[in-house]
């Protein structure tokens, strides 16, 4: 299982809209969108699937920042 975590066009900072899935469903569906509240600047951003940053599911984001 992959974990989704998309950046806060606001912020920078990752954000985590609690997706798991396997990452052949992913790849599958990556052009639909997700739609989440912000922790961080609390706004809702629209994210294609495409766009997420994958991590193992049960594990943390390691680097908080996108890289530049």
């Amino acid at each position: 299982m992959e974990r989704l975590y998309f950046v806060c066009p606001t912020t920078g900072e990752w954000v985590d809209p609690g997706i798991e899935s396997e990452l052949g469903t992913l790849l599958q569906i990556r052009f639909q969108e997700v739609t989440a509240d912000c922790p961080h600047c609390g706004k809702t951003h629209t994210w294609l699937v495409g766009d997420a940053r994958l991590d193992r599911a049960g594990t943390a984001a390691q680097d908080p920042h996108p890289a530049q």
